[in-house]
Order: C-alpha cells, then sequence, then structure tokens
C-alpha cells in the first residue's frame, strides 16, 4: 500500500536561544510532573502532526499507519527477521496451484469493546479494500483477491485472481470489525466521515481511550490475546512540530520516543548516554514531481533533463539531509526491484543550458534567467509547510537552478492546501514530495495513465502496457524484469526528477528496554518493549 511520507518540521524562531530553551525545558517539566499524578508511566512518543485517521483502511499518512500498529492487527504478522508469522491467523493451508488460501483464525481473541472476532470480520475488511464503493485511495487488494467465502466462525477461504508465488505476503492488512459498521442489522462500507475514524476499536496490544488536540492516549488492552510481554502500561502520542522542542524534551525525560531525527541532532543523541539512536531502513524515495498537463512548460523533455542536470543531489543531500543514496528511478535502492544498471544523472551544468537552448530558451546578457520571445523560464515550486525544515535544501536547489538560468519560486503552503493544488486542482510546476512504500506497493498508480495517483498527468504506452503485464505474472524473474525495464524509461523520460532515498534514524529514552523497529510497521513489536 502506498502512502504519503512524513515532513520534518522545524520553525524558525527570532528569539534567543536562552529563551528557547526555557521554553523547551518549562514545557518538559509539565509533561513529566502530568505524568506524575497519572501514576502510571506509558511510552510516549512524538510526531511532527496529527494523524489524518485512526482507522487503518483510510491510513494514507505515516502517522496514521504507525498509530494503527498499536491498536490494530493483521492475520499475518513479522518475526524479528521478518519472515511471516501467525497473528490473528493461527494457522493456513495455501492450495497446490495457490490461487487460494484456507486461514483457521486463532480463537478467543477479542475487540477492545469484548465483542468476538471472527471470520465475518475478515470478509467485511476486504470488502471494505477492495468494493468500487469504497473511499480508500489505493483499492491494490481488488488486484489480488478474487472473492472470500466464509467456511465458519473461525474459517475463511480467501481466493486470489492469479496463482501467487508469497501469498502470505498480501495477508499484511489491518482487520477491522464488522459490528461497528452495522446497525439495525445492516452493515455499510467505512466512510472517511465516520464517527470511528477518531474512536476505534481494534485486537491490538493497546486500546484508544482519547484524541485531545495533539495529544491521542491508549492504555494496554487487559483483554489481548498475547500473553503480556511488555511493561508498558500505555502508549501516549503527543504531536509537535517543532523539532528543537522534540530534542530537548526527549533528553529531558518528557517524551520516550522520536521517531523520526533530524541529521543535525544524531551527533547529540550519539552523545546522551539517557538515549539510544536505532536506524531503520524504509522503502522511501524523494522526488519533485514535474507537472506535464496540457499548457505546461514542463511537457517538453528536454526542461525536465536541464532542471536534472543543474542539480549536484549528492552534495545536496549530504549537506542537507544525512545518509543516504542519489536514485534513478522509481524504488527505494532497499527494494528488490530497483535497476542498479541505470546510473543516476551527474550534474552538468553545461549540458543543462545546451538543452534549454535547444527547447528555445536563450541566455541574455546581463540576464540572469533565459527567456523565449518575452517570456521569461520560470516555474512554481511547491512545498507544503510541514517539510518547512527543508528551507535551507530548497533555497540550494533554487540557487543550482538559477545557474542554469531558470527562475523556481518557492511557495509554501499549508499541508491541505498543498494537497489540494497538487492532487485535486493540479496547480503546479513543480512538487517537492516523498513517497513511502510497503511490500504490497507498487507503482501502477503513479505511472499509469490510469492510475489514481497519476497527478503529473504522465502518458506512455510503452509504460502502461509492461505494468499491465505485472499485474498479470506470476513469474517473479519477469515481474523483476518487467519493473527493471519501467524503471530504464522513467529514467530517460523523467515524468519526476527522481532525489534520494535516505537511512532514518529514531531515538528512544534508554529507559525503554528490548526495542526492536520494522522497517515499515515501526511499533509492529512494541508487545515486547518493556520500561523501567
Amino acid at each position: 500500500m502506498l502512502h504519503y511520507m512524513e515532513g520534518l518540521v522545524l520553525r524558525n524562531s527570532r528569539k534567543p536561544t536562552q529563551l528557547r530553551m526555557s521554553k523547551t525545558l518549562l514545557w518538559g517539566m509539565v509533561l513529566l510532573c502530568s505524568t506524575c499524578f497519572l501514576g502510571a508511566t506509558p511510552l510516549k512518543y512524538t510526531e511532527d502532526r496529527v494523524p489524518s485517521s485512526l482507522n487503518p483502511v483510510f491510513a494514507d499518512d505515516m502517522y496514521s499507519v504507525r498509530i494503527a500498529e498499536l491498536l490494530f492487527e493483521s492475520l499475518v504478522g513479522f518475526d524479528k527477521t521478518q519472515r511471516p508469522t501467525a497473528m490473528l491467523a493461527a494457522s493456513w493451508n495455501i492450495a497446490k496451484d495457490k490461487r487460494s488460501i484456507v486461514i483457521n483464525l486463532r480463537e478467543g481473541v477479542k475487540w477492545h469493546d469484548n465483542k468476538p472476532f471472527t471470520s465475518a470480520d475478515v470478509e467485511f475488511t476486504i470488502k471494505a479494500m477492495t468494493s468500487r464503493s469504497s473511499q480508500i485511495s489505493d483499492r491494490y487488494l481488488a488486484q489480488i483477491i478474487k472473492r472470500v467465502k466464509v467456511m465458519g466462525a473461525n474459517q475463511i477461504q480467501i481466493i486470489f485472481r492469479k496463482p501467487l508465488s508469497k501469498p502470505l505476503k498480501w495477508l499484511h492488512f489491518k482487520i477491522i470489525p464488522k459490528h461497528r459498521f452495522t446497525k439495525r442489522g445492516r452493515t455499510r462500507l467505512p466512510r472517511r466521515s465516520d464517527y470511528f475514524n477518531r474512536r476505534p476499536y481494534g485486537t491490538g496490544p493497546f486500546k484508544f481511550v482519547r484524541w485531545m488536540g495533539r495529544k491521542v492516549v491508549m492504555r494496554r488492552f487487559a483483554g489481548h490475546w498475547r500473553s503480556p510481554k511488555t511493561s508498558l502500561k500505555g502508549v501516549n502520542l503527543q504531536v509537535n512540530p517543532d523539532k528543537n522542542i522534540q530534542r530537548e524534551v526527549l533528553r529531558y525525560g518528557g517524551f520516550d520516543a522520536i521517531i523520526r531525527v533530524r541529521p543535525k541532532d544524531i551527533p547529540l543523541f550519539e552523545r546522551d548516554r539517557n538515549v539510544r539512536l536505532y536506524p531503520y531502513s524504509t522503502n522511501d524515495w524523494w522526488y519533485v514531481a514535474f507537472n506535464q498537463k496540457r499548457g505546461s512548460l514542463l511537457r517538453d523533455r528536454r526542461i525536465r533533463e536541464a532542471l536534472t542536470y543543474g542539480l549536484d543531489r549528492e552534495n545536496l543531500r549530504s549537506a542537507h539531509l544525512g545518509d543516504g543514496q542519489v536514485i534513478s528511478g522509481p524504488f527505494s535502492p532497499n527494494d528488490p526491484l530497483y535497476n542498479f544498471e541505470v546510473e543516476p544523472r551527474g550534474q552538468d551544468v553545461e549540458k543543462a543550458k545546451k538543452l534549454l537552448s535547444a527547447a528555445g530558451w536563450k541566455a541574455r546578457p546581463g540576464k540572469p534567467y533565459r527567456y523565449k520571445g518575452g517570456r521569461k523560464l520560470s516555474l512554481r515550486l511547491l512545498i507544503a509547510r510541514s517539510r518547512s525544515s527543508y528551507k535551507s535544501l530548497c533555497l540550494a536547489m533554487q540557487g543550482e537552478w538559477r545557474n542554469i538560468g531558470v527562475e523556481v519560486k518557492l511557495e509554501w503552503l499549508g499541508d491541505a492546501k498543498w494537497n489540494q493544488k497538487v492532487f485535486r486542482s493540479k496547480d503546479f510546476d513543480m512538487a517537492l514530495h516523498i513517497w513511502n512504500f510497503d511490500d504490497l506497493s507498487t507503482i501502477y498508480p503513479l505511472f499509469h495513465k490510469k492510475g489514481i495517483r497519476n497527478y503529473v498527468s504522465y502518458r506512455n504506452k510503452e509504460v502502461d502496457r509492461l505494468l499491465q503485464n505485472a499485474t498479470q505474472t506470476t513469474d517473479p524473474v519477469i515481474y523483476k524484469a518487467i519493473y527493471g525495464k519501467v524503471h530504464k524509461i522513467l529514467h530517460k523520460e523523467l515524468p519526476y526528477l527522481f532525489l534520494w532515498s535516505l537511512t532514518n534514524y529514531s531515538a528512544l529514552s534508554a529507559r525503554v528496554r528490548k526495542v526492536v523497529i520494522h522497517p515499515f510497521n515501526y511499533f509492529h513489536y512494541t508487545h515486547s518493549w518493556t520500561k523501567r
């Protein structure tokens, strides 16, 4: 499933450093005192933004995906070597032709309202994720599951549309309770406006208590099927978009975890004996989207290529972002589909200038920018304010594009406004964004002409054909070969300016022990975490 990736937020402040530090310490003391009055000490983690939904069906951003790991569970999970392991599914039997699987559900599992978990919940969840009437953004299961057959209260059969080499990988989606969407005997599909999305019931190790503004409170679910191995009495999410405050409150004990640490804070935490850093890899990658709708200057591939040659991506990454790798196409190097035979373009300012001249954009003596007739080569780059901590990066990119004669105007928009302008109205020239993939994701929605996330209006018949073939093959070798070709074409065509894949670091208090972090499902192993 494809998810929006979070941005790190740093509010610029003109206050003196001492004043900012005093405010930080005061806020940390308030948090510590409130914890003392509560008695129990839950795990307290901080995010840059509030989740968009607590319903995993509508988890379109990583803030929502993470909190769903605490509240909900899937049929199949991961052991600590990341091999499939039983969760809500106690056992299974895969058909010899790999076109179906019979799942025996774990008995005695309760929802947080103490209603029993049954096969009807699994059937309902799959319907919610595959129905044409569903409001979810990515109906990826509709391409995999043909139908579901309930064989008993604790047994269900799933029939696939084609033989699957690894059918268990498609059973990691979270299950939601059918009875919460049933009234007077009638069941309806979930909606984005449902009260359930802000007050959910799951089967996970922690139970929702309340959501107050920027704080979500959860406590350990006493009726959970797994024998308690954790000393965590609960988990609290406290949102604070100021990364300076996040850093200092973790250091002084007000938080137990910062999900994503800024590269510039890593040396400080490495020297702090009260904090532990945990690196973890994800399949996320950064890019600049090139809008190719009718009438756009960026329909001309020469301009897109010139913009790519204009940037020193390696230097920009090392100077502003930290560890990572420049990429040449729509995959992270951690992804087995990444085509390492395709080398990223290096910076070549002279080549960029020649491409712009060939496209009719000429330099003028004494003028910093290029012109075609009386028109200046000027583009808008839209950036969400939740990524304002990357202001220096964006200014550096703007400066490098100026060196090849392109004026790039930076427009910082609130997240809702950014989403509306980019994804819905397509009112932009370029947009800085990050995609984060799990192991179920495909790039079909991004680059197929009918893809629901193809907001750059990209069209290529050969890419459409290859992406369609990838949905039909059952041979993993052929599947990888297809995407190797797609990677090569997209590198040449540049619907996006592919930027980087970065190494992520999380910082946790040394009081939290037995920490294991799953690369994508951050809280998957919290049932075994402990806190002193």
